[in-house]
């Protein structure tokens, strides 16, 4: 079992995709180089290499098409089910029409018998290429549910030959009559350090309470689990991504929180940071002297809010409050806030300062808003999960801050902020920052 974002899977599609279409190049060279060197009696003579060029638009149309055929039967499916196996014969009978009609559109003339003879020997050298495959690589993982579905999960596993799982241990309620040893529950120590540090984790405790998922997350980080799913769980999730014989699995997972997928991320937050802080320059200029300029106060505001893993940083801000009122918690905001800084809170424009921060590596352009220390306290008390946001970088902008009020509990904020972490997407974040521009330009950052 390979996870779908993995790069191992990545890695086996693109070479699957090499080796593919290296079959029909190799198969449409023979053909022809057989058809202009053999004379056949049923042919009018030698096929002469002006009339069918191996050029690009040729091998483009037998190659892509083979691809698509293969795609078309069954080929390419991440779960190849025994009464359903693909078949090459159809395969290359679509590949035959595919090529047939895309010669007649390209109006290039093509002999029969190379139409014929390139299916032929794709017909030989695919199976031959697809057994050279290498197997699935067994992964450690450990199970977690009660017995009575541990039982059933390891007998399933015990046929399913694509799973390809070693199944390590396993843990839960209590003890299960199977051969694999039970590890304890996951309250104990050295239960959860093991579930943290295996290669994968399957949870077949598919009526599990939301807060026992939510801890096995916590336990396991941004990697995740795959989830047995539920029929409640099939309300939700739009497609399978997994499979336990015939038992789907869902993955839970917070994908840029580790791996490529967060390189790109960081990346990505870097250079579009710096870019942004180069173009609003001027603007710095000019919204630095006008705060100087309300009350000779200090133009930049730190306060300190929790990041990646809980860890404190100093978030910086424009200062948008006066500076000798700043501490007085009984006067109001419009009291404590200047001139310039009801412009700068309005347009959301006293944040900019924290593209320094996403610099730094800090924050992210996108993510859970980053919460002072003493509230989260107080929030923890009354939800428990809250820390679950901590798994990622805080960000500028961020699904709750874009979908929820300002005022919304801090249970509704963190359901967006866990759809957003576990949903997550570059066209997502493009999105979340072009809606919170949208929001800042309309003046509704109060």
């Amino acid at each position: 079992m390979i996870r779908p974002g993995s790069r191992e899977r990545s890695f086996r599609t693109a070479i699957l995709l090499i080796g593919d279409f290296s079959v029909a190049w190799i198969s449409l060279t023979i053909a022809v180089y057989f058809r202009r060197m053999v004379p056949m009696a049923f042919t009018r003579s030698l096929l002469a290499p002006d009339s069918l060029p191996l050029d690009l638009p040729v091998v483009s149309l037998f190659t892509i098409a083979f691809l698509g055929a293969l795609g078309l039967a069954g080929f390419y499916r991440r779960r190849i089910m025994l009464r359903a196996r693909p078949v090459l014969l159809v395969a290359l009978l679509i590949q035959i029409a595919a090529v047939a009609i895309g010669a007649t559109l390209l109006e290039r003339p093509l002999p029969r018998t190379v139409l014929f003879a390139v299916p032929l020997v794709e017909a030989l050298l695919f199976p031959l290429w697809r057994s050279l495959q290498w197997p699935l690589r067994m992964r450690d993982t450990i199970l977690v549910g009660d017995p009575a579905e541990i039982a059933a999960a390891l007998t399933v596993l015990a046929t399913d030959r694509e799973c390809r799982v070693r199944v390590i241990g396993y843990a839960g309620s209590g003890e299960a009559a199977v051969d694999v040893p039970w590890l304890g529950a996951l309250t104990d120590p050295n239960v959860r350090n093991a579930i943290r540090d295996v290669e994968e984790v399957i949870c077949v405790w598919s009526e599990a309470a939301p807060s026992g998922r939510l801890e096995l997350l916590r336990i396991r980080g941004p990697r995740g689990y795959l989830l047995l799913a539920s029929s409640a769980d099939a309300l939700l999730v739009s497609s399978v991504l997994g499979w336990m014989g015939d038992e789907p699995l869902i993955e839970v997972m917070i994908g840029c929180g580790f791996g490529v997928r967060a390189i790109v991320k960081r990346t990505i937050d870097i250079a579009v940071a710096i870019i942004l802080a180069i173009v609003t320059l001027p603007f710095w200029i000019v919204i630095s002297l006008a705060i100087w300029l309300d009350d000779r106060g200090p133009i930049l505001h730190r306060q300190m809010r929790l990041g990646l893993g809980g860890v404190p940083f100093a978030m910086w801000k424009f200062r948008s409050m006066r500076a000798t009122l700043a501490g007085k918690a009984e006067l109001s905001d419009n009291e404590r806030v200047t001139r310039a800084g009801s412009v700068l809170r309005r347009y959301r424009i006293d944040e900019l300062p924290q593209l320094l921060n996403v610099i730094a590596g800090d924050m992210s352009l996108v993510g859970p808003r980053p919460e002072r220390p003493e509230i989260a306290e107080r929030i923890l008390e009354e939800v428990p999960d809250f820390d679950l946001r901590c798994m990622l970088r805080p960000g500028m902008a961020g699904l709750a801050q874009i979908l929820s009020e300002y005022d919304s509990r801090p249970a509704v904020k963190l359901r967006y902020d866990l759809t957003y972490m576990c949903s997550w997407s570059l066209w997502l974040d493009v999105r979340l920052l072009f809606r919170s521009v949208a929001a800042a330009l309309s003046g509704s950052g109060m």
